[in-house]
């Protein structure tokens, strides 16, 4: 164990040295920041009048969002925001969100109009205009929708109509900013993008490197033997991809707090996601995603790390993983190609989107159990990093030095 011990601490200081790691994690710190600056510095203004910092204005719904916290959502909460919106509903001019009455009246509701809003957003309903039952009906339109949108089998619509008959009804609004924005597409998702981007450059020379420098005889030969290099090498990528995976996951979770709030860990997951029919919590959604965050950081490092030892070329390894990354990035199968579309949901990154992967309706049964996405994913992801550490053992230690 000493000797292990030894041997991870080597490979963990030869990954560490690097300045490119250094360099590249901080510019991906960087990047994400400038992208989230734009929602929350700088001022709100209308019409060349500036009605406060966005800090503020953020800061001011997320008072007037709890204030609603804990009440239903039913005919009597929305017939008090329609009223308060009627008079400035039909305004043209944005002038009147100037006015302070528009502001101590009608602001109060901003965040859960927002909400019903993108509850029903397929539908293009204006929760202004409708009652509580209209509401809920328009909702299980666009369920049966999605059902069909995905060619869920018999068995499958049976399911998740059975998990749709136990959510309680009227749903409970609460203010949850903080989580939504981590299970958004500027949360976890672009912490999984931005960390299997790192792993692609910064991890495929923990083997290439002794074989570029000619080094790699004399380490294969001494008397460690190859086993526990290889495995202290898996270990150090691993670890130091986590690291940097966890500085991001931080700086994701401490902006969203800090700018939103820790609020609303037990809302549930339908104010974010209004055609879900999971009862879980955002909060829970929150954990979840992250545990299959860094699972699939763990994947990634190691697949890179064993890709780049059977090219023996660091810059091939990195082609291959951020075109992976970009190409499940830009495209998009059809939900309709139900295999093919259902395997490409898979890949981390777009198993990590809170509107597509991680709301794949499909099941697979195993064992006579069904299984979600994101349940099997954990599964399909665990074999993956044992079938990859086989191998990539199986070719570090049978392979053999060739003359120079």
């Amino acid at each position: 164990m000493n000797q292990f011990n030894r041997l991870l601490y080597f490979e963990w200081k030869k990954i560490w040295k690097h300045k490119s790691i250094w360099i590249t994690l901080g510019i991906l710190i960087a990047f994400y920041f400038i992208l989230q600056s734009p929602y929350i510095f700088g001022n709100t203004t209308i019409n060349d009048t500036v009605l406060e910092t966005r800090l503020e204005g953020i800061r001011k719904d997320a008072q007037y969002g709890r204030r609603l916290s804990g009440r239903k959502i039913d005919d009597s909460l929305l017939q008090e925001m329609q009223k308060a919106y009627n008079k400035f509903v039909d305004e043209e001019d944005s002038d009147y969100m100037l006015d302070e009455e528009y502001q101590t009246t009608v602001r109060p509701y901003h965040l859960l109009n927002k909400t019903l809003k993108n509850m029903l957003w397929e539908s293009g309903i204006n929760p202004q205009k409708i009652s509580a039952q209209q509401f809920y009906d328009t909702r299980t339109v666009l369920i049966s929708e999605k059902w069909d949108r995905y060619r869920l089998t018999s068995t499958e619509k049976a399911y998740w109509q059975e998990k749709e008959d136990r959510l309680n009804k009227p749903f409970t609004y609460q203010y949850a900013e903080g989580y939504d924005y981590l299970v958004s597409m500027s949360g976890i998702y672009m912490v999984c993008m931005l960390a299997t981007f790192l792993s692609a450059i910064c991890l495929v020379t923990v083997f290439t490197e002794e074989h570029g420098r000619k080094t790699d005889q004399m380490i294969l030969c001494s008397r460690m033997g190859r086993t526990q290099i290889y495995y202290a090498k898996i270990a150090a990528g691993t670890l130091s991809a986590l690291l940097a995976a966890g500085i991001l996951y931080l700086i994701a979770v401490m902006i969203a707090f800090f700018t939103y709030g820790a609020d609303g860990f037990s809302a549930q997951i339908q104010l974010s996601s209004g055609t879900v029919s999971d009862g879980f919590t955002v909060g829970q959604v929150f954990l979840m995603m992250s545990g299959i965050l860094f699972l699939s950081v763990i994947m990634t490092g190691i697949f890179t790390m064993v890709l780049s030892e059977i090219t023996k070329s660091g810059v091939a390894a990195m082609a291959v993983v951020i075109g992976i990354l970009f190409g499940a990035r830009m495209i998009s199968i059809p939900e309709g190609l139900r295999v093919l579309s259902q395997l490409w949901n898979y890949i981390p990154i777009n198993l990590l989107k809170s509107d597509a992967g991680f709301q794949d309706l499909r099941l697979v049964s195993l064992f006579g159990l069904n299984f979600r996405s994101w349940e099997i994913s954990i599964i399909l992801y665990i074999f993956l990093i044992i079938i990859l550490v086989i191998a990539g053992k199986k070719i570090y230690c049978g392979y053999q030095v060739g003359g120079r």
